[in-house]
């Protein structure tokens, strides 16, 4: 059992929507009332509004359990910041964040999901003319920027969990800065020369000035107030329990052995409440929840009452679901996961987090031109967000499996992805967009010179680029419009002239998702058995 050292405590539900012909359908509504109401940031409501109204820009810390990401687009609903058919958009980083608050936040509005709020992710999307409120990840909003570079549907847009800093983020953060001026300038000129007439962006859309929230838990405010020329920030206090964090007096070896033996020692020891174990990957993950299964035929029957549950990246959308189902009566469920955990879903149930210190992060090499995925130790802030998963429903605990000197040399925060990862489709991107000086273009964080000149030389060796780095028409335009790498867009494209469209669609749509196949850890024969009915001759041999 890893020796653990008391330091010092630090310090939404999501359901399924009630059956329109349960009994109990006004009792669900008015407990999602009440809980609305019981919300700090339901307090500073007429407050945000106000501060929305006045600053096109806001900065929002708002601490975990504050209520931030599902109650704010609802206030901004009934400020009328939706009138003639405008929207409210909030990014997230991840897809499993925007698809769980949406079902959330539909069920709070007691509207079916599509209608007045829906999301949008790759593969998958709920959204209608009738949506007003629309979560979606990073990623898809910026393809919406190629379309209308204006984003003229929008009226308030929302960079949620903004601290992650993933590639997406940070040309989003940039990107919006722009749009935001080109729409404002947009609308002066147009005043000034028609006298007030109306601006029209995509579609013939009316475009207005652009309002934008900066949304997080743990951001440092100060640096995205300088980015964005002293913009306003404000703190929402949040309603986390206590939680106290516990440390080893020695480092662990190996943390994957240590957090299996926290894992039955919080089940013996500690009160009722689940367990939310973070690791690095599907690999680890696996592996300890066919440990605990193991183990737990050594307990004594009565002993025997723990659930083992898995959610990564890789699992299928229905799986991950499932830990959101409280556990059974009488069990305690343990959650085994990556950092999707760590920020914008909440588990119910969660008392104890039990944290390896350690994460999966993409590493990109521009001189040897490859890309790679390293266990790095966490940040600070990392650590405190996982921390904090424990503290949103009452007190709670938290161990981290390494000593406290350890915690202080962690770097405060994570380095940002686009400063460490290949920038070739960020590039086309921009400039698709019209941005032809990346080197001159307003990144928060700029990334090196030699990750954006081994960027250009690749997209001009794809024949993306013209000699004098502009977007070559129309092949540059037409892998800007595919949501891929640019080695696998620029593929269908040739594909096309040398008669083999299909067979390259197969290849490339196989290398795009990260798993079309499920293999269960206890069933991986059977999965091998079922992919040989699947396979080519023609890729054997």
């Amino acid at each position: 059992m890893p020796s653990m050292a008391q330091g010092e405590a630090k310090s939404s539900v999501l359901s399924n929507k009630p059956n329109p012909k349960s009994p109990s359908r006004f009792s669900m509504r008015q407990k999602i009332t009440e809980h609305r109401k019981s919300l700090p940031i339901a307090s500073v409501e007429k407050r945000l509004i106000e501060e929305v109204q006045k600053n096109d820009i806001l900065i929002i810390v708002g601490e975990t359990g504050s209520g931030k990401t599902t109650q704010l687009p609802q206030f901004l609903f009934n400020a009328g910041f939706c009138r003639e058919g405008k929207m409210v958009g909030i990014s997230q980083p991840r897809r499993i964040a925007a698809m769980t608050v949406a079902k959330r936040v539909a069920e709070e509005c007691d509207v079916p999901l599509g209608q007045k709020v829906g999301y949008s992710v790759r593969f998958d999307d709920t959204t209608s003319s009738s949506t007003r409120l629309k979560y979606m990840t990073d990623g898809f909003l910026l393809r919406e920027a190629l379309v209308d570079p204006l984003l003229s549907r929008y009226s308030v847009i929302i960079v949620d969990e903004a601290h992650e800093r993933t590639v997406h983020t940070d040309v989003l953060l940039a990107l919006l800065k722009k749009v935001q001026r080109d729409r404002s300038k947009a609308v002066n000129e147009r005043s000034s020369e028609t006298g007030g007439g109306v601006l029209r962006g995509c579609q013939g859309r009316k475009v207005s000035p652009l309002k934008l929230i900066i949304m997080s838990a743990s951001l440092d405010a100060r640096v995205f107030s300088e980015y964005y020329g002293g913009a306003k920030a404000l703190h929402v206090q949040g309603r986390q329990f206590p939680v106290n964090v516990l440390y080893t007096v020695h480092p662990e070896t190996d943390y994957v052995d240590a957090a299996l033996v926290t894992i039955f020692q919080i089940h013996m020891e500690e009160k009722e409440g689940d367990i939310l174990v973070f690791l690095t990957g599907q690999d680890e993950i696996e592996s300890v929840e066919r440990l605990v299964q193991e183990r737990l035929q050594h307990l004594p029957e009565d002993k025997r009452m723990l659930l083992p549950m898995t959610i990564f990246a890789g699992l299928p959308s229905e799986q991950q679901m499932r830990v959101f189902a409280p556990a059974p009566i009488g069990f305690r469920k343990v959650v085994l996961a990556t950092n999707i955990a760590e920020t914008s879903i909440t588990i119910p149930g969660i008392r104890y987090v039990v944290d390896t210190g350690v994460v999966k992060a993409r590493t990109y090499d521009p001189n040897k031109g490859m890309e790679s995925l390293d266990v790095v130790p966490t940040s600070k802030a990392q650590a405190l967000q996982r921390s904090g998963r424990a503290g949103r429903e009452g007190p709670g605990k938290c161990f981290r499996l390494y000593p406290e000197r350890e915690f202080e040399k962690l770097e405060d925060s994570t380095k940002p992805e686009i400063k460490r990862c290949n920038l070739s489709n960020v590039i086309l991107q921009l400039k698709s967009l019209g941005i032809d000086d990346i080197g001159g273009f307003d990144f928060i964080d700029k990334p090196s010179r030699g990750a954006i000149v081994k960027a250009l030389e690749e997209l001009r060796l794809l024949g993306a680029l013209t000699d004098d780095g502009k977007l070559e028409k129309p092949v540059g335009e037409q892998m800007a419009r595919l949501p891929m790498d640019p080695v696998y867009s620029r593929a269908l494209i040739l594909a096309n002239q040398f008669n083999c469209l299909e067979e390259m669609l197969i290849t490339v749509a196989m290398l795009n998702v990260e798993s079309i196949f499920y293999d269960p850890r206890e069933k991986r024969e059977e999965a091998r058995t079922s992919k040989t009915t699947l396979l080519a001759f023609e890729g054997i041999i």
